[in-house]
């Protein structure tokens, strides 16, 4: 995996050495300032003025300083090492374990595509033989699934057709009935009844006129009684009509109507199974061939995977850069590796880091400033850098990035916190002399005082809340309370209590040189260190303070 990176964390290793170191350097600047910087100062800027014979004969002329209008920076000094401003890291991209073949010698530049590790690739290669071959049989097994399920639409759709057909005849069967059988039937059962009326009518009057002509004489009796059963037979006739329609109209009618409504109720609802059955039929093969279709997408993106990791066994520089082993970078923000050196035949892990590619062309200085002073610092300050291997150049630079958490001092500190600042050079790297993880320190400067009444920080003192200096007067010293603004750890800036062109006492007088009225109890200055772990204290934030008894 290839990434552009902007910072990494100083050596863990060496942060306490230098944090005590730091310490033990900036105490001794400090007491040298205290004692020597502030006279010297004095002496190159602003000259000394010698005290007269009415003033005190015990003080020389560098211990007094002319008070006048200045302008002074505060800058915070912090210590940390360079990196570059981008850097590609590649780590592997492998699943599993692997071991190195193939490697890139460390210190060599390369060019985009150029191999830089090559894996062993023995077991993805077999591992792809055989998912190819799990593809092929998931292919085989979707084919049949799409055409078991084409076959079942098929039957599904000659099942429909038979039902509904079924429904459609049961239906014109009772349609039949109900328009045409029924009403002929209906219509030959009244015909029926009309004949045998006729024929009734028929036979009784031929019956009575028979009866007639009998009783006159012109008739034989066996006559009469043939027209006499022929009259029955027709009254017979009439009433077997009537019966049958009745027969007909109460009991077969209502039969044949509810046989053929359940034809066609039977018939509609075999259609709805049939409907059914091939839904139920037709989701199990269509959930097969789903299956099928997963199964073979799974086998395709486990081949597809594999043939990628097969391709990863070749880690090819996706930038043109400097080639840095993982370990020689892990071992520069650590202080240790517990893996040893980069090597063919090592095993690497996954995601593990095996080659930096820092863009050496801008540089950023990584410093670690305490949390007191992380708060005073924003993005946008300015800042000289000075690197320990060019001692005799300053880079100038801007603050880009302050960290977000605090980092603990590790065990052999654990109640120190500092933060990480990233401070960017300017300057192109153009000779390629500054390069990555070159001790380096940076002053950053926080603040400025303009054009305001400042006096060397050994001048003021602090007596409880009383802040004050001391002034000449009839050959001693007098108290001389002032306010004080900002401060460094060389200037105080003065918001009133003396003007310029006053004079100030750089040094704690003795008893002896204090006028009277003046409080005997005095304390020398004790400036308040910017408190930070790097080779040199700060020159800036720190304001000076006098502590009392």
């Amino acid at each position: 995996m290839a990434k552009d990176q902007r910072t990494h964390r100083p050596l863990a290793a060496d942060r306490p050495r230098r944090a005590g170191l730091a310490r033990s350097r900036g105490m001794a600047r400090l007491l040298a300032l205290s004692i020597l910087g502030g006279l010297a100062l004095v002496g190159a800027s602003v000259g000394a003025i010698s005290l007269t014979n009415g003033n005190s004969g015990s003080s020389s002329p560098i211990d007094l300083h002319s008070v006048r209008e200045m302008s002074f920076d505060i800058d915070v000094i912090a210590s940390g090492e360079l990196e570059a401003l981008r850097q590609t890291e590649i780590r592997s991209e492998l699943e599993s374990q692997a071991t190195i073949t193939e490697l890139v010698a460390e210190g060599s530049r390369v060019s985009k595509g150029d191999l830089i590790v090559r894996f062993n690739a023995e077991t993805i290669r077999t591992g792809v033989d055989d998912e190819l071959l799990k593809v092929e049989t998931a292919k085989s097994d979707l084919v049949a699934a799409e055409n078991g399920y084409q076959i079942q639409i098929n039957e599904n759709e000659a099942n429909l057709r038979q039902a509904q057909l079924k429904l459609d005849l049961a239906e014109l069967e009772l349609r039949k009935w109900e328009e045409g059988d029924l009403v002929k039937k209906l219509e030959d059962l009244e015909l029926a009844i009309e004949q045998a009326e006729r024929r009734l009518s028929q036979r009784q009057e031929a019956y009575e006129q028979s009866q007639k002509l009998y009783d006159r004489g012109f008739l034989a009796s066996d006559q009469l009684k043939n027209d006499e059963i022929a009259y029955i037979d027709a009254q017979a006739s009439l009433k077997t009509a009537r019966s049958n329609k009745w027969v007909y109209e109460t009991f077969e009618l209502e039969k044949t109507r509810k046989q053929l409504t359940s034809n066609v109720e039977e018939a509609q609802a075999e259609l709805e199974r049939v409907q059914r059955q091939n839904a139920s039929r037709l989701a199990s093969k269509e959930a097969d061939l789903t299956n099928r279709q997963r199964q073979l997408a799974i086998r395709e993106e486990r081949l597809a995977k594999l043939r990628e990791q097969l391709e990863k066994t070749e880690v090819r520089a996706p930038t043109d850069g400097l080639v840095v082993y993982g370990s020689t970078a892990e071992r520069s923000r650590r202080g240790w590796n517990s893996d040893g050196p980069l090597q063919i035949g090592q095993t690497v892990r996954p995601n593990e880091l095996i080659v930096v590619l820092p863009d050496t062309s801008r540089m950023v200085a990584s410093v670690r400033v305490h949390e007191a002073n992380a708060g005073r610092i924003k993005p946008g300050q300015t800042a000289l850098v000075r690197v320990d291997a060019i001692r005799d150049r300053a880079f100038e630079a801007e603050v880009t990035e302050i960290g977000v958490l605090a980092e603990s001092g590790g065990w052999r500190d654990p109640n120190l916190r500092e933060y990480t600042v990233k401070i960017v050079l300017n300057d192109q790297n153009t000779g390629q002399l500054l390069k990555p993880s070159m001790r380096c320190e940076a002053e950053i400067v926080i603040d400025h005082v303009a054009d305001s009444i400042a006096v060397p920080a050994q001048a003021v003192f602090r007596d409880g809340p009383s802040t004050f200096v001391y002034t000449p007067e009839s050959g001693k010293f007098r108290r001389t309370p002032v306010d004080v603004g900002r401060r460094s750890v060389r200037f105080a800036e003065i918001t009133s209590g003396v003007d310029a062109g006053a004079r100030v006492l750089l040094r704690e007088p003795s008893p002896g040189e204090v006028l009277r009225d003046a409080r005997s109890r005095t304390a020398a200055p004790e400036p308040e260190v910017v408190s930070t772990d790097d080779e040199e204290t700060a020159r800036g934030s720190a304001r000076p303070r006098v502590a009392a008894d």
